[in-house]
Protein backbone atom coordinates (compact mmCIF):
# COMPACT_ATOMS: atom_id res chain seq x y z
CA UNK A 1 0.00 0.00 0.00
CA UNK A 2 1.56 3.33 -1.00
CA UNK A 3 1.21 6.18 1.55
CA UNK A 4 -0.11 9.56 0.20
CA UNK A 5 2.55 12.08 -0.34
CA UNK A 6 2.80 15.23 1.92
CA UNK A 7 5.22 17.28 0.20
CA UNK A 8 5.73 18.67 -2.89
CA UNK A 9 9.00 16.83 -3.65
CA UNK A 10 6.99 13.85 -3.18
CA UNK A 11 3.94 15.11 -5.34
CA UNK A 12 6.06 15.42 -8.03
CA UNK A 13 6.69 12.11 -8.54
CA UNK A 14 3.32 11.32 -9.31
CA UNK A 15 2.89 13.79 -11.78
CA UNK A 16 1.57 11.91 -15.05
CA UNK A 17 -1.72 12.92 -16.07
CA UNK A 18 -0.67 16.26 -16.80
CA UNK A 19 1.78 14.39 -19.81
CA UNK A 20 -0.70 12.96 -21.38
CA UNK A 21 -3.22 16.22 -21.28
CA UNK A 22 -0.51 18.59 -22.52
CA UNK A 23 0.36 15.85 -25.41
CA UNK A 24 -3.56 16.69 -26.34
CA UNK A 25 -3.70 20.10 -25.73
CA UNK A 26 0.07 21.37 -27.69
CA UNK A 27 -0.78 20.14 -30.86
CA UNK A 28 -3.88 21.00 -33.33
CA UNK A 29 -4.34 23.82 -30.59
CA UNK A 30 -1.31 25.42 -30.93
CA UNK A 31 0.34 24.54 -33.99
CA UNK A 32 -2.69 24.83 -36.24
CA UNK A 33 -4.81 27.23 -34.58
CA UNK A 34 -3.31 29.44 -32.36
CA UNK A 35 -0.57 31.02 -34.58
CA UNK A 36 -3.67 31.30 -37.51
CA UNK A 37 -5.56 33.45 -34.80
CA UNK A 38 -2.07 35.13 -34.47
CA UNK A 39 -2.30 35.70 -38.51
CA UNK A 40 -5.52 36.64 -38.91
CA UNK A 41 -6.04 39.20 -35.93
CA UNK A 42 -2.09 40.24 -34.93
CA UNK A 43 -1.28 40.70 -31.47
CA UNK A 44 -4.65 41.59 -30.90
CA UNK A 45 -6.06 39.02 -29.74
CA UNK A 46 -3.06 37.97 -27.49
CA UNK A 47 -5.37 38.43 -24.30
CA UNK A 48 -8.00 35.92 -25.63
CA UNK A 49 -5.36 33.31 -26.00
CA UNK A 50 -4.11 33.43 -22.53
CA UNK A 51 -8.04 33.72 -21.35
CA UNK A 52 -8.69 30.45 -23.05
CA UNK A 53 -5.28 28.76 -21.42
CA UNK A 54 -5.62 30.19 -17.60
CA UNK A 55 -9.50 29.67 -17.42
CA UNK A 56 -10.32 26.44 -17.68
CA UNK A 57 -7.72 24.40 -15.10
CA UNK A 58 -10.06 25.22 -12.22
CA UNK A 59 -12.94 23.51 -13.92
CA UNK A 60 -10.37 20.64 -14.74
CA UNK A 61 -9.10 20.55 -10.90
CA UNK A 62 -12.72 20.66 -9.33
CA UNK A 63 -13.77 18.24 -11.41
CA UNK A 64 -11.26 15.59 -10.98
CA UNK A 65 -11.60 16.54 -6.62
CA UNK A 66 -14.83 14.84 -7.25
CA UNK A 67 -13.59 12.08 -9.09
CA UNK A 68 -10.85 11.40 -6.60
CA UNK A 69 -12.98 11.64 -3.16
CA UNK A 70 -16.15 9.59 -4.79
CA UNK A 71 -13.60 7.18 -7.39
CA UNK A 72 -16.27 7.30 -9.80
CA UNK A 73 -15.74 8.38 -13.71
CA UNK A 74 -17.16 11.40 -15.18
CA UNK A 75 -20.09 10.07 -16.46
CA UNK A 76 -20.49 8.27 -13.71
CA UNK A 77 -20.32 11.58 -11.64
CA UNK A 78 -22.81 13.55 -14.25
CA UNK A 79 -25.44 10.83 -14.65
CA UNK A 80 -26.02 12.65 -11.07
CA UNK A 81 -26.84 15.90 -11.95
CA UNK A 82 -30.95 17.11 -11.43
CA UNK A 83 -32.83 17.31 -14.24
CA UNK A 84 -34.53 14.73 -17.42
CA UNK A 85 -33.25 10.81 -16.16
CA UNK A 86 -33.08 7.91 -18.61
CA UNK A 87 -33.04 4.59 -17.08
CA UNK A 88 -31.42 1.56 -19.46
CA UNK A 89 -30.60 -2.15 -18.04
CA UNK A 90 -30.45 -0.42 -14.82
CA UNK A 91 -27.95 2.02 -16.09
CA UNK A 92 -29.72 5.80 -15.15
CA UNK A 93 -28.51 8.35 -17.24
CA UNK A 94 -28.95 12.64 -17.09
CA UNK A 95 -29.98 14.22 -19.96
CA UNK A 96 -26.67 15.91 -19.96
CA UNK A 97 -24.38 12.58 -20.59
CA UNK A 98 -26.74 12.03 -23.47
CA UNK A 99 -26.11 15.45 -24.44
CA UNK A 100 -22.41 15.24 -24.34
CA UNK A 101 -22.40 12.10 -26.21
CA UNK A 102 -23.71 13.64 -29.23
CA UNK A 103 -20.42 15.32 -28.81
CA UNK A 104 -17.94 12.55 -30.30
CA UNK A 105 -19.32 13.04 -33.95
CA UNK A 106 -18.13 16.43 -34.26
CA UNK A 107 -15.19 15.69 -32.30
CA UNK A 108 -14.08 12.33 -34.28
CA UNK A 109 -14.27 14.99 -37.12
CA UNK A 110 -11.42 17.23 -35.67
CA UNK A 111 -9.64 13.85 -35.47
CA UNK A 112 -9.81 14.10 -38.91
CA UNK A 113 -8.70 17.31 -39.60
CA UNK A 114 -5.86 16.04 -37.11
CA UNK A 115 -4.92 13.14 -39.59
CA UNK A 116 -5.00 15.24 -42.39
CA UNK A 117 -2.58 17.90 -40.80
CA UNK A 118 -0.25 15.05 -39.85
CA UNK A 119 -0.63 13.70 -43.46
CA UNK A 120 0.32 17.10 -44.60
CA UNK A 121 3.12 17.30 -42.62
CA UNK A 122 4.25 13.64 -43.83
CA UNK A 123 3.87 14.57 -47.54
CA UNK A 124 6.52 17.11 -46.93
CA UNK A 125 8.74 14.74 -45.08
CA UNK A 126 8.16 11.92 -48.16
CA UNK A 127 6.54 13.88 -51.22
CA UNK A 128 6.34 9.85 -53.01
CA UNK A 129 3.67 8.98 -50.30
CA UNK A 130 0.41 10.63 -50.74
CA UNK A 131 -1.39 12.67 -47.95
CA UNK A 132 -4.40 10.15 -48.08
CA UNK A 133 -1.67 7.54 -48.20
CA UNK A 134 0.09 9.17 -44.89
CA UNK A 135 -3.77 9.74 -43.52
CA UNK A 136 -4.05 5.86 -43.67
CA UNK A 137 -0.48 5.54 -41.92
CA UNK A 138 -1.36 7.72 -39.47
CA UNK A 139 -4.70 6.48 -38.26
CA UNK A 140 -3.01 3.18 -38.35
CA UNK A 141 -0.12 3.57 -36.39
CA UNK A 142 -2.19 5.36 -34.07
CA UNK A 143 -4.53 2.29 -33.15
CA UNK A 144 -1.43 -0.02 -32.82
CA UNK A 145 0.21 1.84 -30.70
CA UNK A 146 -3.10 2.18 -28.35
CA UNK A 147 -3.89 -1.29 -29.05
CA UNK A 148 -0.24 -2.86 -27.76
CA UNK A 149 0.49 -0.03 -25.15
CA UNK A 150 -0.68 0.62 -21.99
CA UNK A 151 -0.79 3.74 -20.04
CA UNK A 152 2.92 4.11 -19.06
CA UNK A 153 3.76 3.41 -22.66
CA UNK A 154 1.48 6.47 -23.55
CA UNK A 155 3.01 8.84 -20.66
CA UNK A 156 6.28 8.16 -21.54
CA UNK A 157 5.40 8.55 -25.72
CA UNK A 158 4.37 11.64 -24.88
CA UNK A 159 6.93 12.95 -22.58
CA UNK A 160 9.37 13.11 -25.53
CA UNK A 161 7.38 14.04 -27.62
CA UNK A 162 5.91 17.49 -25.28
CA UNK A 163 9.86 18.11 -23.89
CA UNK A 164 10.90 18.06 -27.81
CA UNK A 165 8.97 20.36 -29.31
CA UNK A 166 8.34 23.00 -26.33
CA UNK A 167 12.27 23.24 -26.27
CA UNK A 168 12.32 23.39 -30.15
CA UNK A 169 9.33 26.16 -30.01
CA UNK A 170 10.77 28.42 -26.88
CA UNK A 171 14.26 28.10 -29.34
CA UNK A 172 12.80 29.62 -32.42
CA UNK A 173 10.44 32.54 -30.40
CA UNK A 174 13.62 33.56 -29.03
CA UNK A 175 15.68 33.17 -32.45
CA UNK A 176 13.00 35.41 -33.76
CA UNK A 177 14.07 38.61 -31.43
CA UNK A 178 17.13 38.91 -33.62
CA UNK A 179 15.16 39.20 -37.01
CA UNK A 180 12.76 42.09 -38.99
CA UNK A 181 10.18 40.07 -37.11
CA UNK A 182 10.95 40.83 -33.23
CA UNK A 183 8.23 40.98 -31.13
CA UNK A 184 8.10 44.32 -29.21
CA UNK A 185 7.01 45.77 -25.97
CA UNK A 186 4.59 47.49 -27.62
CA UNK A 187 3.23 44.77 -30.01
CA UNK A 188 2.10 42.85 -26.56
CA UNK A 189 0.63 46.23 -24.93
CA UNK A 190 -1.38 45.85 -27.98
CA UNK A 191 -2.78 42.32 -26.86
CA UNK A 192 -3.74 43.27 -23.93
CA UNK A 193 -6.40 46.30 -25.59
CA UNK A 194 -8.97 43.93 -24.60
CA UNK A 195 -10.34 44.91 -28.24
CA UNK A 196 -12.15 41.85 -30.72
CA UNK A 197 -12.25 41.80 -34.02
CA UNK A 198 -15.65 40.37 -34.87
CA UNK A 199 -14.57 39.31 -38.62
CA UNK A 200 -12.29 36.84 -36.76
CA UNK A 201 -15.23 35.74 -34.38
CA UNK A 202 -15.41 31.90 -35.62
CA UNK A 203 -11.32 31.80 -35.76
CA UNK A 204 -11.47 33.19 -32.02
CA UNK A 205 -14.12 30.94 -30.92
CA UNK A 206 -12.63 27.86 -31.93
CA UNK A 207 -9.31 28.86 -30.75
CA UNK A 208 -11.09 29.43 -27.08
CA UNK A 209 -12.75 25.94 -27.25
CA UNK A 210 -9.68 23.91 -29.01
CA UNK A 211 -6.65 25.82 -27.36
CA UNK A 212 -5.21 25.13 -23.60
CA UNK A 213 -7.60 22.57 -21.37
CA UNK A 214 -11.16 21.95 -23.72
CA UNK A 215 -14.16 20.16 -22.31
CA UNK A 216 -12.72 16.68 -24.15
CA UNK A 217 -9.31 17.25 -21.98
CA UNK A 218 -11.24 17.62 -18.79
CA UNK A 219 -13.21 15.01 -19.37
CA UNK A 220 -10.06 12.60 -20.14
CA UNK A 221 -8.19 14.05 -17.44
CA UNK A 222 -10.79 12.54 -14.82
CA UNK A 223 -9.65 9.19 -16.47
CA UNK A 224 -6.03 9.12 -16.53
CA UNK A 225 -5.81 10.33 -12.32
CA UNK A 226 -8.13 7.01 -11.86
CA UNK A 227 -5.64 5.01 -14.07
CA UNK A 228 -2.41 6.99 -12.04
CA UNK A 229 -3.87 5.68 -9.13
CA UNK A 230 -4.84 9.05 -7.83
CA UNK A 231 -6.39 7.96 -4.25
CA UNK A 232 -7.57 4.80 -5.13
CA UNK A 233 -6.17 2.90 -2.06
CA UNK A 234 -6.52 5.65 0.41
CA UNK A 235 -9.40 7.65 -0.40
CA UNK A 236 -10.98 6.45 2.40
CA UNK A 237 -8.97 8.66 4.95
CA UNK A 238 -9.89 12.12 4.68
CA UNK A 239 -6.07 13.16 5.48
CA UNK A 240 -5.02 11.19 2.59
CA UNK A 241 -7.93 12.30 0.02
CA UNK A 242 -6.74 15.80 0.31
CA UNK A 243 -2.85 14.73 -0.14
CA UNK A 244 -4.18 13.10 -3.00
CA UNK A 245 -6.45 15.99 -4.06
CA UNK A 246 -3.03 18.10 -3.48
CA UNK A 247 -0.84 15.60 -6.21
CA UNK A 248 -3.79 16.39 -8.47
CA UNK A 249 -3.78 19.88 -8.43
CA UNK A 250 0.11 20.07 -8.69
CA UNK A 251 -0.52 17.83 -11.70
CA UNK A 252 -2.86 20.41 -13.03
CA UNK A 253 -0.61 23.50 -12.73
CA UNK A 254 2.24 21.35 -14.49
CA UNK A 255 -0.52 21.03 -17.10
CA UNK A 256 -0.76 24.63 -17.32
CA UNK A 257 3.11 25.59 -17.04
CA UNK A 258 3.19 23.29 -20.18
CA UNK A 259 0.47 24.47 -22.39
CA UNK A 260 1.62 27.67 -21.89
CA UNK A 261 5.12 27.27 -22.90
CA UNK A 262 3.74 25.19 -26.00
CA UNK A 263 1.52 27.68 -26.94
CA UNK A 264 2.35 31.52 -26.81
CA UNK A 265 5.53 31.07 -28.98
CA UNK A 266 3.48 29.60 -31.65
CA UNK A 267 1.34 33.07 -31.60
CA UNK A 268 4.18 35.25 -31.01
CA UNK A 269 4.76 33.26 -34.62
CA UNK A 270 1.85 33.67 -35.73
CA UNK A 271 1.33 37.08 -35.05
CA UNK A 272 4.65 38.38 -36.21
CA UNK A 273 5.40 36.58 -39.42
CA UNK A 274 2.01 35.27 -40.89
CA UNK A 275 0.18 38.31 -40.54
CA UNK A 276 2.87 40.00 -41.51
CA UNK A 277 2.86 38.44 -44.78
CA UNK A 278 -0.56 38.31 -44.75
CA UNK A 279 -0.57 34.63 -45.23
CA UNK A 280 -4.55 34.07 -43.82
CA UNK A 281 -6.51 32.16 -44.24
CA UNK A 282 -4.14 29.58 -45.58
CA UNK A 283 -3.55 29.25 -49.55
CA UNK A 284 -5.30 26.00 -51.17
CA UNK A 285 -6.36 25.60 -47.01
CA UNK A 286 -2.35 23.87 -46.73
CA UNK A 287 -1.83 24.46 -42.95
CA UNK A 288 1.71 23.31 -42.77
CA UNK A 289 2.88 24.91 -46.09
CA UNK A 290 1.54 28.09 -44.39
CA UNK A 291 3.05 27.78 -40.92
CA UNK A 292 6.09 26.47 -42.84
CA UNK A 293 6.56 30.53 -43.64
CA UNK A 294 7.08 31.32 -39.35
CA UNK A 295 10.32 28.77 -39.45
CA UNK A 296 11.89 29.72 -43.00
CA UNK A 297 11.41 33.26 -42.20
CA UNK A 298 13.56 33.18 -38.68
CA UNK A 299 16.16 30.69 -39.94
CA UNK A 300 16.33 30.32 -43.25
CA UNK A 301 14.93 27.71 -45.67
CA UNK A 302 17.28 24.91 -44.00
CA UNK A 303 14.61 25.37 -40.77
CA UNK A 304 11.81 23.87 -43.53
CA UNK A 305 12.89 20.30 -41.82
CA UNK A 306 12.95 21.43 -38.62
CA UNK A 307 9.03 22.32 -38.74
CA UNK A 308 8.15 19.35 -40.84
CA UNK A 309 9.71 17.43 -38.30
CA UNK A 310 8.36 18.93 -35.72
CA UNK A 311 4.81 19.56 -36.87
CA UNK A 312 4.69 16.08 -37.30
CA UNK A 313 5.67 14.98 -34.04
CA UNK A 314 3.08 17.35 -32.50
CA UNK A 315 0.08 16.72 -34.46
CA UNK A 316 1.01 12.91 -34.27
CA UNK A 317 1.07 13.49 -30.46
CA UNK A 318 -2.39 14.69 -30.26
CA UNK A 319 -3.96 12.58 -32.83
CA UNK A 320 -2.54 10.10 -30.34
CA UNK A 321 -3.29 11.57 -26.99
CA UNK A 322 -7.00 12.51 -28.35
CA UNK A 323 -8.08 8.89 -29.35
CA UNK A 324 -6.73 7.38 -26.22
CA UNK A 325 -9.11 9.44 -24.41
CA UNK A 326 -11.28 8.22 -26.60
CA UNK A 327 -11.04 4.56 -26.20
CA UNK A 328 -11.86 5.60 -22.07
CA UNK A 329 -15.07 8.55 -22.80
CA UNK A 330 -16.67 6.29 -25.19
CA UNK A 331 -16.49 3.29 -23.42
CA UNK A 332 -17.81 4.92 -20.68
CA UNK A 333 -20.32 6.47 -22.25
CA UNK A 334 -21.77 2.82 -23.73
CA UNK A 335 -21.51 1.28 -19.92
CA UNK A 336 -22.53 4.18 -18.32
CA UNK A 337 -26.18 4.80 -20.44
CA UNK A 338 -26.79 1.15 -20.32
CA UNK A 339 -26.38 0.91 -23.92
CA UNK A 340 -23.75 -2.39 -22.54
CA UNK A 341 -23.56 -4.37 -19.77
CA UNK A 342 -20.58 -4.35 -18.00
CA UNK A 343 -19.00 -7.88 -17.27
CA UNK A 344 -15.85 -8.67 -16.48
CA UNK A 345 -13.09 -7.34 -19.13
CA UNK A 346 -15.56 -5.28 -20.96
CA UNK A 347 -13.81 -2.10 -20.54
CA UNK A 348 -10.66 -3.45 -21.83
CA UNK A 349 -12.11 -4.82 -24.60
CA UNK A 350 -14.45 -2.34 -25.70
CA UNK A 351 -11.05 0.49 -25.29
CA UNK A 352 -9.49 -1.95 -27.58
CA UNK A 353 -12.29 -2.02 -30.23
CA UNK A 354 -12.97 1.93 -30.03
CA UNK A 355 -8.76 2.17 -30.83
CA UNK A 356 -9.45 0.95 -33.89
CA UNK A 357 -12.97 2.29 -34.55
CA UNK A 358 -12.07 5.89 -33.88
CA UNK A 359 -8.84 6.02 -36.16
CA UNK A 360 -10.83 4.73 -38.96
CA UNK A 361 -13.94 6.65 -38.65
CA UNK A 362 -11.53 10.09 -38.38
CA UNK A 363 -9.74 9.02 -41.62
CA UNK A 364 -13.31 8.54 -42.87
CA UNK A 365 -14.19 12.02 -41.90
CA UNK A 366 -11.37 13.15 -43.93
CA UNK A 367 -12.38 11.59 -47.22
CA UNK A 368 -15.53 12.80 -47.38
CA UNK A 369 -14.29 16.75 -45.66
CA UNK A 370 -10.71 16.84 -46.59
CA UNK A 371 -9.80 20.24 -45.65
CA UNK A 372 -8.28 19.75 -42.09
CA UNK A 373 -9.00 23.75 -40.83
CA UNK A 374 -12.51 23.25 -41.52
CA UNK A 375 -12.61 19.97 -39.49
CA UNK A 376 -10.61 21.41 -36.37
CA UNK A 377 -13.15 24.39 -36.27
CA UNK A 378 -15.98 22.05 -36.07
CA UNK A 379 -14.30 20.17 -33.15
CA UNK A 380 -13.41 23.22 -31.24
CA UNK A 381 -16.90 25.55 -31.80
CA UNK A 382 -18.61 22.00 -30.58
CA UNK A 383 -15.84 21.96 -27.20
CA UNK A 384 -16.87 25.95 -26.45
CA UNK A 385 -20.28 25.26 -26.41
CA UNK A 386 -19.71 22.44 -24.22
CA UNK A 387 -17.64 24.35 -21.86
CA UNK A 388 -20.31 25.86 -20.12
CA UNK A 389 -22.19 22.36 -19.10
CA UNK A 390 -18.76 21.40 -17.41
CA UNK A 391 -18.87 24.24 -15.61
CA UNK A 392 -22.22 23.66 -14.44
CA UNK A 393 -21.50 19.99 -13.33
CA UNK A 394 -18.20 21.43 -11.55
CA UNK A 395 -19.87 24.07 -9.75
CA UNK A 396 -23.12 21.05 -8.72
CA UNK A 397 -20.92 18.45 -7.61
CA UNK A 398 -18.01 19.83 -5.53
CA UNK A 399 -21.49 21.25 -3.46
CA UNK A 400 -22.22 17.72 -2.55
CA UNK A 401 -19.06 17.00 -1.20
CA UNK A 402 -18.30 16.76 2.70
CA UNK A 403 -17.37 20.39 3.95
CA UNK A 404 -14.20 19.66 4.40
CA UNK A 405 -13.44 18.32 1.19
CA UNK A 406 -15.02 21.36 -0.53
CA UNK A 407 -12.79 24.09 -2.17
CA UNK A 408 -12.55 27.61 -0.91
CA UNK A 409 -15.07 30.11 -1.56
CA UNK A 410 -12.93 32.07 -3.88
CA UNK A 411 -12.74 28.60 -6.08
CA UNK A 412 -16.13 28.86 -6.56
CA UNK A 413 -16.38 32.42 -6.84
CA UNK A 414 -14.33 32.14 -9.73
CA UNK A 415 -16.38 28.99 -11.16
CA UNK A 416 -19.12 31.62 -11.15
CA UNK A 417 -16.98 34.13 -13.31
CA UNK A 418 -15.76 31.69 -15.56
CA UNK A 419 -19.29 30.01 -16.32
CA UNK A 420 -20.31 33.61 -16.92
CA UNK A 421 -17.72 34.26 -19.91
CA UNK A 422 -18.65 30.58 -21.14
CA UNK A 423 -22.48 30.81 -21.44
CA UNK A 424 -21.43 34.48 -23.36
CA UNK A 425 -19.07 32.51 -25.79
CA UNK A 426 -22.00 29.64 -26.52
CA UNK A 427 -24.55 32.46 -27.20
CA UNK A 428 -21.85 34.31 -29.22
CA UNK A 429 -21.30 31.09 -31.41
CA UNK A 430 -25.00 30.03 -31.71
CA UNK A 431 -25.80 33.66 -32.61
CA UNK A 432 -22.71 33.62 -35.43
CA UNK A 433 -23.88 30.58 -37.17
CA UNK A 434 -27.72 31.17 -36.77
CA UNK A 435 -28.03 35.15 -37.55
CA UNK A 436 -24.03 35.68 -38.20
CA UNK A 437 -22.21 38.90 -37.47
Amino acid sequence: MRNAPQTFLQRLKYIGPSIIVTGSVVGSGSIALTPLLGAAAGFTLLWWLLLSMWSKPLIQAEISRYIIVKNKTFLEAFSDMPGFKTTIQGKTTSWLVWFMFIGVIPAVAGMGGLAGAVAQAGNLMLPYLSTETWVVICCFATWAILYWGSYQTLEKTLLAMVFFFSLVTLIIAMAMQTTPYEVTAEQIFQGFSFSFPLEHVALALAVFGFTGISYGEIMAYTYWCLEKGYGKEEGDQLNDTKAWIKVMQTDVWVTVLFVTIGTVPFFFLGAGVLHQLELYPPPNGDIIQTLLNMFTSILGNWAKWLFIVLAFFVLFSTSLSGTAAFTRTISDYLISTGLIVERLHTRKKLIRLIAFLVPLFSCIAYFILPNPITLLLIAGVWAAICLPIVNIGALYLVNKLERELQPKKVTKFVLWLTLSLQLTLAFLIIYNETIGI
